[in-house]
């Protein structure tokens, strides 16, 4: 086939695509492959590249969201006893808003807007953009690619791994992204499309809209690089968040804010005892003074990622967490209030914090 005038490889439509697999643990040490039993298996063989759990309708049940590249994707709607049933057209996310279906790669998943929903942040092609599908509850998503200005930023090039995450700490999400093309190709085409790409952070408004600010933030973000997983987390346990970067070309590279306003945070790292040990898909309301957040402890997303399992929440100016309301897996709620911020919480299922700590102080080199 050929890209920009230049022969490439196919791909990938005119490749072989697989089903998708489920398996349930079946508590003994053995699993069991439940995929067409529970209404997953995806019959049409699509090209699935990401899959991340949630409960996207706050009902109580987990929903599964499933990319798939150059098709529609999957949103599977559970029913709390093992069926699920897709409900990505009626949602609005199984294609972009004038239909087309788009090379879904890597999700990024938060409540940007502090709506106390899950919104949706998807990587694309180089001919088309990083697609928003912001929640508006009920199953319904609207696709404000173009209105929050993710659009224009990341048209022209390959995303892949991506994440809503806060380095500055002043409690909003903003969302990054690692970039890189598949055909090396395409450094010859005479075009400005390059098989190396930097990477782009976009900035919070907090009206709903973000900021290409990635030419602004020194010159680490604009190495180019071909990229592929990104995961994100307290990578040195100092309160600051950061990313590892892995390229299929070259080592990874670890990136650290530096500078800034001083703003307060607070992490909490769930132990679940009747429900699964890692506390996967517990959610965390963390209210200090007007601002509002929701975190989740998440496996996988991202792209052929898994971000740090602690919940980390930037709280600018506020010095404590007047209350954080833990929602645990199996439907339970937890109350925690007063907690001071700038500080480590390790909080067990049905006993509270069972230890606390500051960050370290370590001096990098």
């Amino acid at each position: 086939m050929q890209y920009l005038g230049i022969d490439v490889q196919c791909g990938p439509r005119g490749l072989k695509g697989s089903p998708d697999s489920l398996y349930h643990n079946n508590g003994d040490g053995t699993f069991s492959e439940v995929s067409k039993k529970c209404g997953v298996d995806d019959p049409e063989n699509r090209y699935g590249l990401t899959a991340i759990w949630s409960d996207f309708d706050n009902d109580g049940k987990l929903d599964l969201f499933v990319t798939n590249d150059g098709q529609a994707n999957y949103l599977y709607k559970g029913d709390g006893k093992g069926k699920f049933e897709d409900v990505a057209l009626t949602s609005g996310v199984a294609a972009n808003e004038d239909g087309f279906e788009q090379a879904n790669m890597g999700v990024a998943l938060g409540d940007y807007q502090h709506s106390g929903r899950m919104s949706l942040l998807l990587s694309y092609f180089d001919i088309e953009y990083a697609a928003l599908y912001r929640n508006q509850g009920s199953m319904n998503f609207s696709d404000d690619s173009i209105p929050s200005g993710i659009a224009r930023g990341t048209q022209g090039y390959v995303g892949w791994g991506d994440a809503f995450v806060d380095f500055s700490n002043n409690g909003w999400q903003d969302f990054f992204l690692a970039n890189g093309h598949v055909y090396p190709q395409v450094d010859s085409a005479n075009r400005s499309t390059r098989y190396l790409e930097p990477k782009l952070l976009f900035l919070n408004q907090r009206d709903g809209t973000f900021k290409n600010v990635s030419r602004q933030l020194g010159p680490a973000l604009q190495v180019p690089q071909v990229s592929r997983g990104v995961a994100v987390g307290d990578l040195f346990n100092d309160g600051n968040m950061g990313a590892v970067v892995e390229n299929l070309v070259g080592k990874p590279m670890i990136l650290r804010p530096e500078g800034g306003p001083p703003n307060h945070w607070i992490s909490f790292q769930l132990e679940g005892v009747k429900s699964n040990r890692l506390a996967l898909n517990a959610r965390v309301k963390a209210i200090a003074g007007d601002l509002v957040q929701l975190g989740e402890v998440l496996s996988g997303g991202s792209y052929l990622s898994q971000h740090d399992l602690r919940i980390h929440f930037g709280l600018g100016k506020h010095d404590h967490l007047e209350q954080a309301e833990i929602l645990w897996p199996n439907g339970k709620k937890e109350l925690l209030t007063n907690l001071a911020a700038d500080r480590f919480y390790i909080v067990r299922e049905g006993e509270g914090v069972i230890s606390s700590k500051a960050p370290e102080r370590r001096k990098l080199p």
